[in-house]
């Protein structure tokens, strides 16, 4: 079987984690030999795309899938219904004009629901269109992931939506670390990952974020960590915009601290540098994770760890698994609840790993279904 997959290879760390992941379930249910995959980045139908190399969802689009015996779209964050001028409403600008014109199969799967921005007017409409053309066809499979999304779809797009669309887990949920060590610092450490652009985006459930506030609780956390626990402070990048958010929460902290108790890992792209910075988090005492990925994975390699929730598909992630006590929201302050999170935690997984194994499984099912029809 040849796979033509669409996805963000070329985002970040934790998109490559949910692919590796990917060809790790793909393995449980295709005999090896059986399939190739060929990656088509998503990235280049963007809007803002401008390089020579651009993609349309056109014609050339539906020919060029046509030629592969299956499409296959996700994981990622591509059904949020926010996007201005899609005429999907979505990332995936398929009409249901070129949509019927695609002829082999089609997975859209472990596929983000979530809208970030304000939802452009007419966009549900849109979507609506787009989910009646794409489930009126019996070749055609379409799974969100456990990240809050399948309520979006029953509370703001429909109960018969609702009912027509299954959750899954995400992919980053079968990966594994390849075997790379990567160490940090050589004392026990706690690794944060923080963001600047995620305390900027809008929720549907959380309140607004304000960054001076989430700085500061931070910060008393930081201090916590320093005055008061043996604990190095690693930070992990995700993309290269998280060194700013890593800046501004270190412009208040002791010269000498930085100097002694304070690492920060590199920025490193691509499945090596999703193996290297993984690394760092499975070898940590501790992880203070706001980006999806940093918590899926965190759970997946069944490290310590609590979420920080900028986001509403964080603490949809939390929920969907029965860890609702494993995360914080940032919309109000929450350093007390997070430092006694850490104490409870601290080198002690509350994953409940029971759920995790049988969703696991269920997954599985669902693709061998699906994949081998």
């Amino acid at each position: 079987m040849k796979i033509l997959h669409v996805a963000s290879f070329d985002g970040n760390i934790g998109d490559n984690a949910s692919h590796i992941g990917f060809h790790s379930l793909l393995s449980r249910v295709m005999d090896e030999g059986t399939y190739s995959i060929e990656q088509l980045e998503i990235r280049k139908f963007y809007n803002n795309y401008t390089l020579p190399d651009k993609h349309r969802f056109d014609d050339d689009f539906a020919t060029l899938a046509n030629s592969y015996d299956l499409l296959f779209i996700g994981g990622g964050g591509f059904l949020d219904f926010d996007i201005k001028g899609s005429p999907t409403g979505t990332t995936i600008g398929i009409s249901p004009s070129i949509l019927d014109k695609i002829k082999v199969p089609v997975v859209i799967s472990s596929i983000g629901c979530n809208p970030r921005n304000e939802i452009p007017e007419g966009n549900i409409n849109k979507f609506k269109d787009f989910l009646d053309s794409y489930l009126g066809h019996s070749n055609r499979y379409l799974a969100v992931r456990n990240d809050g999304s399948r309520e979006v779809i029953r509370e703001v797009i429909g109960e018969h939506y609702y009912n027509a669309i299954p959750e899954v887990l995400d992919h980053g949920f079968f990966y594994d670390n390849d075997g790379s060590f990567y160490r940090p610092t050589e004392k026990d450490y706690i690794l944060i990952n923080t963001t600047s652009d995620q305390v900027q985006m809008k929720n549907r459930l959380l309140g607004e974020v304000d960054q001076d506030s989430y700085v500061d609780e931070m910060g008393k956390v930081i201090s916590h960590i320093i005055d008061n626990t043996p604990y190095d402070i690693v930070f992990a990048p995700h993309i290269y915009s998280d060194y700013k958010a890593i800046d501004i929460l270190l412009k208040n902290v002791n010269d000498f601290h930085l100097r002694t108790r304070i690492v920060v890992a590199p920025y490193v792209q691509g499945d090596y540098g999703c193996n290297q910075i993984f690394s760092a988090y499975k070898n940590s005492a501790l992880v203070l994770g706001m980006r999806f990925h940093a918590n899926v994975c965190t759970i997946a390699m069944n490290t310590p760890g609590i979420g920080l929730g900028a986001l509403d598909r964080v603490s949809g992630l939390y929920r969907s698994l029965g860890m609702d006590g494993q995360f914080v929201t940032v919309d109000q302050p929450f350093s007390n609840e997070l430092i006694t999170g850490m104490g409870k935690y601290i080198k002690t997984p509350g994953i409940n790993t029971t759920k995790l194994a049988e969703m696991k499984a269920d997954m599985i099912d669902y693709y061998h279904k699906i994949l081998n029809a």
